[in-house]
């Protein structure tokens, strides 16, 4: 009897044309359709070239949104506090702050003496 690799999901997540999480083909998704509007208005001015650079800097701007985690560091205060966080996640907790004006924390570590 032979041995299998079980394909796992990453964090849930299935991967789409290799690079794209369902998060990140959505968010290039929303990209592209933003850059479009853009890439129309700026074909009807006759600058198509400008159009399509708009189109690809905001898929690609949709992209990262969806896809990319930052970083864990010390170095950066920035950093520190949203590290290891999706940016799209941020962006969400961004809006609730500014909706609510707080912001509710949990301490995993339970009860120090």
């Amino acid at each position: 009897m032979g041995t299998h690799l079980i394909p796992r999901e990453v964090e849930g997540e299935g991967r789409i044309l290799i690079i794209f999480t369902m998060r990140g083909f959505i968010g290039t998704l929303i990209g592209i359709v933003i850059g479009a509007i853009f890439h129309s208005i700026f074909s009807a001015i006759n600058a198509p070239l400008i159009g399509w650079i708009f189109l690809a800097v905001c898929a690609l701007i949709g992209f990262v949104i969806g896809q990319v985690k930052l970083p864990a560091s010390n170095s950066l205060d920035l950093l520190k506090k949203a590290g290891g966080d999706y940016i799209y996640e941020i962006i969400i907790k961004y809006f609730k702050f500014n909706k609510t004006k707080k912001i509710y924390t949990y301490d995993k570590g339970g009860v120090k003496k």
